[in-house]
């Protein structure tokens, strides 16, 4: 278990630093540490007899009469002492869970196996730590170039390092592990226009693909995930009486709880995380793209998995990039969903029969366990969430809502098939368990900070006010240590990023007060308080119950009704940033 924990609530934190963010983020461990603030220091004297050491009733690890199994007891809320009335109380699921089928090696340990039998230094391929610094050094902050001049320096040549230049460096990088293998998988694509020899012209493709099954392998036997790893659901409580319920990790939401339900029993369901984004490589060498897939497994704690230094999120395949001019261009785009569905389906296939029957795995405690895998969030852009759910970019890829009735909510159903953009299976029609349109997760980025903020709050309110008048609000703003200051407003900037849509957000209110009427200002309020309450760490039933405006067709601000079903299932949003795979 991990060693920190939160004074408050008790939840556990991986780290200390993470312990002063939660509280911030934590509406009701921060409420409490602000009474912790104001109470009175009580003086205890030194000599007071009552600090003896001499306690009863202290549990004693070193007593096997202590000694309790964690699935000997299945905790419930009616548990906790009565005296007890505020915190974090948790209660486990009924059944058996994560079965253990015997005891193996992780990964690493075998590494650690084959490196003892040969008798070789756990240095290697480099001849000792200092050597192992320095190449850690290297590849974490120096490019290529001057990576070349440094090795090639007198006194580094001297000092009898293995390398002298920056392609055998990199020779001697390559020797260490790097995970599972990769294979290139041809599809041919046949077009409809036709060649100079009167046949239809062809199109040959590379889908590059890593096998999904050995990536959650490795990531379940990694022993760096080992007080970070959760292999149960769980109903995180804020009450004794089970009636304000906590949706954090995605292990305290419905969704694992009803698919454990639906599994064999002793089966560890790994939740499945999946997020893909096309990216222009270069704008000055033939306009190169590259679409890139990452998975990693809702198991792994949101503060540890969103680190981009751990390796918790691994890289799965390169879809195929195309202008598809084998095909007529009224037909490309079509074609290129076609193409985007079939290279997926291909790349998850290996999760079909493994999330069905399940794959023995070694943990990284060393038990083995039945582990079923299954796609449970997909984590994209609202044009890839579109693409995805096989719909129009009109429409909600969430519910049937019409393109001019974007204010009203209709129950997400899988129905939305029915606004089907093109005649394809989807690359989730063979998953089991899995449904699409429900694994579309909130993405605070696009949808909140550029989108319902910059896009639409920040415009119309400078329709209104002045495109002049709104620069200089911003210009005429105190300058304070903790906040941005533009000092050249606001209409200059070609390109924001999330940094600074956070620093407006943080003064915008502030700078509208005297310069709207109060019906705007009351909307921009409303706006924001949904923005900040989306980006909390923790959630309850109590912050959840908020109503969204129905007076607005804007399908951004359509999406934000369905954030809290989806917290319901999958946890807090801040776990689903689409900025972690940029």
């Amino acid at each position: 278990m991990p060693t920190y924990c939160c004074s408050y609530c008790l939840k556990p934190i991986p780290t200390a630093s993470g312990i002063m963010q939660h509280v911030s983020q934590t509406p009701a461990c921060q409420c409490q540490w602000r009474k912790v603030l104001e109470e009175p220091i009580n003086v205890i004297p030194v000599g007071n007899e009552s600090l003896g050491t001499d306690i009863d009733g202290v549990h004693d690890p070193d007593n096997p009469e202590d000694w309790q199994h964690e699935s000997d007891h299945e905790e419930s809320v009616e548990d906790i002492p009565s005296h007890l009335s505020k915190g974090h109380f948790t209660k486990q699921f009924i059944g058996m869970t994560a079965k253990i089928l015997g005891s193996g090696r992780t990964i690493f340990k075998s590494m650690e196996a084959v490196e003892a039998a040969n008798e070789q230094s756990k240095w290697v391929p480099f001849q000792n730590e200092g050597e192992w610094e320095l190449a850690h050094f290297l590849m974490k902050n120096v490019g290529q170039t001057k990576m070349d001049e440094f090795l090639k320096l007198n006194i580094v040549w001297k000092s009898g390092i293995l390398f002298d230049n920056a392609c055998s460096f990199l020779k001697y990088v390559d020797r260490l592990h790097t995970g599972p293998g990769w294979s290139c998988e041809m599809i041919d694509v046949e077009g409809n226009v036709m060649a100079k020899d009167r046949t239809l012209r062809h199109e040959q493709l590379e889908l590059w693909q890593c096998n999904p099954i050995k990536c959650i392998q490795e990531l379940m036997g990694n022993p760096a995930f080992w007080d970070v790893m959760s292999y149960v659901p769980e109903c995180a409580y804020a009450d004794t009486d089970g009636e304000n319920h906590i949706y954090d990790e995605m292990w305290t939401g419905n969704w694992w709880w009803d698919m454990q339900a639906r599994s064999p029993n002793g089966a560890v369901v790994v939740l499945v995380i999946l997020s893909s984004d096309k990216t222009t490589l270069s704008q000055f060498s033939g306009d190169k793209k590259a679409w890139l897939v990452y998975l990693t497994i809702g198991n792994i704690s949101k503060d540890v998995r969103c680190q981009v230094s751990v390796h918790a999120t691994m890289l799965i395949g390169y879809l195929p990039v195309s202008k598809l001019e084998c095909f007529q261009k009224k037909s490309q785009s079509l074609t290129g969903h076609h193409l985007f569905h079939h290279a997926m389906s291909l790349l998850l296939h290996p999760l079909v029969d493994a999330s069905h029957h399940g794959r023995e795995m070694v943990c990284t405690d060393g038990y083995i366990c039945q582990v079923h895998p299954i796609l449970t969030a997909y984590i994209a852009d609202f044009p890839e969430q579109c693409l995805v759910a096989c719909n129009k970019e009109s429409q909600c890829p969430h519910c049937l809502v019409q393109s001019n009735k974007h204010g009203d909510l209709k129950e997400c159903t899988s129905c939305s098939m029915a606004n089907i953009k093109f005649d394809t299976k989807g690359l989730h029609a063979e998953l089991p368990f899995t449904d699409i349109f429900t694994c579309l997760t909130p993405n605070i980025l696009h949808q909140l900070h550029k989108g319902i903020f910059h896009d639409h709050l920040v415009q119309w309110c400078i329709s209104i006010v002045g495109e002049k008048e709104v620069d200089a609000c911003f210009q005429a703003m105190t300058q304070y240590p903790a906040l941005h200051h533009f000092k050249k407003g606001i209409s200059l900037v070609s390109q924001w990023t999330g940094t600074e849509h956070k620093e407006m957000q943080r003064v915008f209110v502030g700078l509208l007060a005297s310069a709207v009427e109060d019906h705007v200002l009351m909307v921009a309020c409303s706006l924001l308080d949904f923005i900040y309450y989306a980006k909390l760490q923790q959630h309850m039933d109590t912050t959840l119950a908020l109503e969204v405006p129905e007076d607005f067709n804007v399908l951004k601000i359509h999406s934000m009704q369905h954030y809290i079903s989806l917290i319901h299932a999958l946890g807090s949003a801040d776990g689903y940033n689409t900025k972690y795979p940029k």
